[in-house]
């Protein structure tokens, strides 16, 4: 590279996860995509907790999401975005698994790519349909399993792509996405 006068050479790229702004390392993706797996994968590997919103949620609430789904799709996602933060305020350094419903809410999504990095745990829906089985204790699953979640996918996708880092489970181990992950945080 040739040097004009006091002109710096061009930064060097940044690693897809930089330790310095991995105090909080938020999965987000769809139901079935592996947050909750390869969270505590990574954070185990990483020596930190893991934190899982809708857990937090329950815990807060007293209610499970079908329990606050029966009170209706606009109650469960507010619910969700008060539990993430309120998740905000943890101490740091965590991993966190995001509800799903994050993609719905540009606030929340603000939130998260201001207070850490994000991950996005990429999946087919047919892998995503695979993972969930019939759905049990997922709200909104009854019917046709495959359509419901190939309209998921539509319609957050792109939001999810939009955040940060992707990285496609399909076919993948939790624990080789994890150190996929670690390594990428310079710690594996």
């Amino acid at each position: 590279m040739t040097h004009l006068g006091n002109q710096r050479p061009a930064p060097e790229p940044r690693p897809a996860i930089d330790t310095g702004a991995a105090e909080r390392i938020f999965l987000v993706g769809l139901m079935g995509s592996g947050k909750s797996t390869v969270g505590r994968a990574l954070a185990d590997r990483l020596g930190r907790p893991y934190l899982d919103n809708d857990a937090l949620l329950q815990q807060r609430t007293g209610l499970d999401a079908p329990a606050l789904a029966g009170l209706g799709r606009e109650a469960l996602h507010v619910q969700e975005s008060r539990q993430l933060r309120a998740l905000l305020d943890a101490p740091v350094p965590y991993v966190a698994g995001i509800a799903a419903s994050v993609a719905d809410n540009r606030d929340d999504l603000a939130r998260i790519t201001a207070a850490g990095r994000v991950v996005y745990l990429r999946a087919s829906p047919q892998t995503l349909a695979r993972r969930v089985g019939h759905g049990q204790g997922r709200p909104w699953l009854d019917g046709d399993l495959l359509s419901t979640l190939t309209a998921m996918f539509a319609a957050r996708d792109d939001a999810y792509r939009r955040l940060g880092d992707v990285v496609d489970t399909d076919g993948r181990d939790p624990q080789e996405i994890a150190a996929e992950l670690a390594r990428l945080l310079g710690a594996g």
